[in-house]
């Protein structure tokens, strides 16, 4: 296949495939077991929110049938998916554009998720009158069908958008050649820095076709490194402020008197500069030989960004993103089902309340 994009240095294709596997085994049957309990629950229809769930679901499971083939890919060392040379072209373009458009697909749904949640606690008139069950149906089906015409145009020449094999991690995907707009979730305040920090340094790279920061090989290094220390480095800031968002509005709502007690404004600032500082001294690594994290160049994205060349640092990258996504996933899921339980019980309360005093009337019209 023509197109193909290889890393320099070493790497372990058996380690990324095994990793993948895992991932699409734990993945299916998670997705899977949700979304059978999702459908057998059918009260729960009633509900803008399981909806949006139940977008972010088959998303996921969207991307899921993708692993199979980069599985594959992995294990043979290129793309075989096809018989010639065209075939192997459209499914390796089918592919990038199923990770493009389900990635998307979940940034969208989680965009839309937070909205529904705001909504629903912060102002409860508003999400009654605007989110309905048919209003978030209605939404989805936009969001599905607008991103998938968006993003078709990766099979369009000259479009912006080029879909390629990278042999290293065995998937064909888009690199960017043109901005796309995509509503993550992140950190805006440690996002506008790095975006700063990062701007000059990316500006002219793609253009010349390599790192031309600097006069001599050594000062190019030194800036490629830093470059892909910015990026990894916010990227997990971000996930870790995430994940300290998702503990602090889960103590905050499900054990009010523990938030009180321990996520005082004090502590908060703390954690965040322990964050801040762990975080850079642990992938400062990268600037160390033999550390198992290598700050490289990689052309078809003109950035410089880090590669794992020990499979126990890949491991350990890939447990410690693990992790974090659960915290996340864990506290906001157990956060919605408690608000939910509370919200139902507080209506059940009233309404006996209301039934009690209903009779209260009702006998003393009798009486008198």
């Amino acid at each position: 296949m023509e197109r193909n994009y290889t890393f320099t240095g070493d790497f372990s294709p058996e380690a990324v495939a095994a990793i993948f596997s895992i991932e699409m085994i734990l993945a299916l049957i998670a997705n899977g077991v949700v979304l059978v309990i999702t459908i057998y629950q059918r009260k729960s229809w009633k509900q803008s929110s399981t909806i949006f769930f139940t977008s972010l679901i088959l998303a996921h499971l969207l991307i899921i049938l993708v692993l199979p083939f980069s599985i594959t890919a992995l294990a043979a060392g290129e793309w075989i998916i096809g018989s010639t040379d065209e075939e192997r072209k459209g499914t390796c373009d089918v592919s990038a554009y199923i990770l493009l458009y389900s990635g998307n697909i979940m940034y969208i749904t989680l965009s839309l998720i937070s909205i529904d949640r705001f909504l629903f606690i912060v102002k409860p008139h508003l999400h009654k009158r605007f989110m309905s069950p048919r209003v978030a149906l209605v939404l989805v089906i936009i969001v599905w069908i607008a991103t998938a015409l968006f993003f078709s145009s990766g099979f369009i020449n000259g479009s912006g958008t080029v879909f390629e094999y990278i042999n290293d991690i065995g998937a064909c995907y888009a690199p960017v050649v043109q901005s796309y707009f995509r509503p993550e979730i992140n950190s805006v305040i440690v996002n506008i820095i790095c975006r700063k920090m990062r701007k000059k340094l990316n500006r002219t790279t793609p253009t010349a076709g390599e790192w031309i920061i600097g006069d001599t090989d050594k000062e190019k290094k030194g800036t490629c490194g830093f470059n892909g220390f910015m990026i990894l480095y916010c990227a997990y800031n971000m996930l870790m402020t995430l994940s300290l968002i998702s503990i602090d509005r889960f103590l905050f709502i499900v054990k009010p008197h523990l938030h009180k007690r321990f996520m005082s404004p004090r502590v908060a600032l703390v954690l965040v500069i322990i964050v801040l500082i762990v975080t850079a001294v642990l992938l400062s690594s990268g600037f160390i030989n033999g550390s198992g994290i290598v700050y490289q160049y990689i052309d078809s994205q003109g950035l410089c960004y880090a590669n794992t060349t020990s499979p126990i640092m890949a491991a350990t990258c890939f447990s410690m993103t693990m992790i974090l996504l659960s915290i996340i996933v864990v506290t906001s899921i157990w956060t919605f089902c408690f608000t939910r339980k509370f919200i139902k019980i507080k209506k059940y309360k009233q309404q006996q309340v209301k039934t009690y005093k209903d009779y209260r009337n009702t006998t003393t019209v009798q009486y008198y």
